[in-house]
């Protein structure tokens, strides 16, 4: 997995997790294509517009496709684990 990224999070009790990562893909994926598609002029940029190209098999309302479909989640209950996740966060490139 050369692409991708880990996120901790501690919602409050009336956020909903998926709600709270739904509507970060969301802005990310926007913000994401938008300087892509402004940047034409750089060969990478290009490559990588066409490379988040859906197929003209996949029949959804986007062109693109930014993040992958499905997550692992894990629910983090001890300070324990939680200082082993972030360490891990950290240390890993």
């Amino acid at each position: 997995m050369p692409e991708h990224c880990h996120l901790l999070i501690w919602p409050s009790e009336l956020a909903n997790p998926s709600d709270i990562l739904k509507r970060l893909e969301d802005r990310t994926a926007l913000f994401i294509l938008k300087n892509l598609r402004g940047n034409l002029g750089y060969a990478w940029c290009q490559g990588v517009l066409r490379g988040l190209k859906l197929p003209p098999t996949v029949h959804h309302h986007a062109h693109h496709r930014v993040w992958q479909r499905g997550s692992y989640d894990m629910n983090v209950w001890s300070e324990k684990k939680r200082l082993e996740k972030l360490n891990y966060m950290h240390n890993t490139p």
